[in-house]
């Protein structure tokens, strides 16, 4: 009776068995499943902010390297900070055709162009198409009359003898339309010479 016992269990253990156990057979793979790719959780760095502009146009001057360089101030003053911001002057001159008189005149990049009368800095005038020189409101070459209207509450638009002239306070310049789709052509401030 002991050995019939002790063969029921043994029968017993050898069903509860697994397979991969008996002899001659070959253990079951496991199928490993891949591990799903997570993606980078680290927020993407913000592109750096935009360099703010070596000039800044001003109705009272110009503004280089942070500092307001107003009417009147030598020449010498005005185009040594003027040189360290755009570079080299392009050219210079001089001319007696002006309704103001006599001017000199210094030109850099970007269509800036800077008026002396007898030494002092007097004014400076922007007319290249492709300027990016802008005001502390974002007005320069391109912006537009709507640009125009929301910067300046004092805005004045009417013809002139050198076409449809705007102004706001002591800045002016030039539109090339009338109406809302009117794009600035040209800015200046101070005593110009818009012959040369």
């Amino acid at each position: 009776m002991l050995k019939v016992a002790a063969a029921a269990i043994l029968l017993l253990l050898g069903a509860c068995s697994s397979p991969s156990s008996a002899p001659g057979t070959e253990p079951a793979q496991k199928t490993s499943q891949p591990a799903p790719v997570v993606p980078d959780a680290t927020p993407s760095k913000p592109s750096p902010p935009k360099p703010a502009p070596a000039v800044l146009l001003s109705p009272g001057g110009l503004v280089a390297a942070g500092q307001l360089l107003r009417f009147g101030i030598p020449r010498a003053e005005i185009e040594d900070a003027i040189g360290a911001a755009q570079g080299a002057a392009t050219e210079r001159g001089s001319s007696s055709e002006c309704g103001a008189g006599t001017v000199d005149y210094t030109r850099y990049k970007d269509g800036l162009q800077l008026t002396f009368q007898d030494g002092k800095f007097a004014g400076w005038t922007i007319n290249a198409a492709a300027s990016p020189l802008r005001t502390a409101k974002g007005i320069g070459i391109g912006s537009t009359r709507q640009e125009l209207d929301a910067a300046f509450a004092d805005l004045t638009v009417e013809d002139s003898s050198l076409g449809l002239l705007f102004s706001s306070g002591d800045l002016t310049g030039l539109l090339d339309i009338d109406g809302i789709e009117g794009l600035v052509t040209d800015i200046w401030a101070g005593t110009v010479c818009l012959i040369d």
